[in-house]
């Protein structure tokens, strides 16, 4: 069974999906890791990430999700990067990796292997409307753009950044994500829409978990 929760960065996905999945005894899956991952690798081996029709490194890129205790791994090549995926390099050079074609046709290969024998709540900007589009439930999960910030500046405890400046690169990156040729970001098709900007955490799996009991007895 495949739970998707999309929505713009800083919403509460990741948290979100981390906690239901737990409460349906489901694996949580990130799948923006996978992308951040990649972009990691190709930083580490100095790849110029603005120009990768060209590099070598993605003919026989190998890509690997773990689960060790509880917790998602992503191996590229074999070396887990999973503690480089929030340095703010990474975050601010993962969009432009991510609409490589190659990029997603190995991401999207990746998670779909994982769908294919594990129950899932899976979180990211394009999983309902794109890479699992029949998946059983969908939310959109959405928040005003200062609480996201607010939240996003928390969680990269970068103390240089000040919260303007976190919300216009988080602004800057719901424009590039709306505008994709692929994949953009959307309101998935049947998708159950929830604000979170006034909810915390426990509210919003609330609001989530009436909902698959529905979805569920119906």
């Amino acid at each position: 069974m495949i739970i998707s929760i999309d929505g713009p960065a800083g919403s509460g996905k990741s948290t979100v999906a981390s906690i239901l999945a737990k409460k349906l005894g489901f694996i949580h899956f990130n799948s923006g890791s996978l992308y951040r991952a990649i972009t990691a690798y190709l930083i580490a081996n100095n790849v110029d990430v603005k120009n990768l029709s060209n590099s070598s490194l993605l003919k026989d890129l190998k890509l690997e999700v773990k689960f060790l205790f509880d917790e998602q791994h992503v191996f590229v090549n074999d070396i887990d990067y999973t503690n480089d995926l929030r340095n703010t390099t990474v975050s601010t050079l993962t969009p432009i990796v991510s609409i490589q074609p190659k990029v997603r046709s190995i991401a999207d290969n990746a998670q779909r292997k994982i769908a294919k024998t594990n129950n899932l709540v899976i979180d990211g900007r394009d999983i309902g409307s794109y890479v699992f589009p029949n998946a059983e439930i969908k939310f959109y999960l959405d928040c005003d753009i200062t609480e996201r910030a607010r939240r996003r500046k928390k969680e990269l405890k970068n103390e240089s950044l000040t919260l303007k400046e976190i919300e216009k690169m988080l602004l800057e990156r719901d424009t590039f994500d709306k505008n994709k040729k692929i994949a953009p970001l959307v309101i998935p098709n049947g998708a159950i829409i929830i604000d979170s900007t006034n909810l915390n955490i426990d509210q919003v799996v609330n609001k989530m978990l009436k909902h698959i009991k529905i979805e569920k007895i119906s």
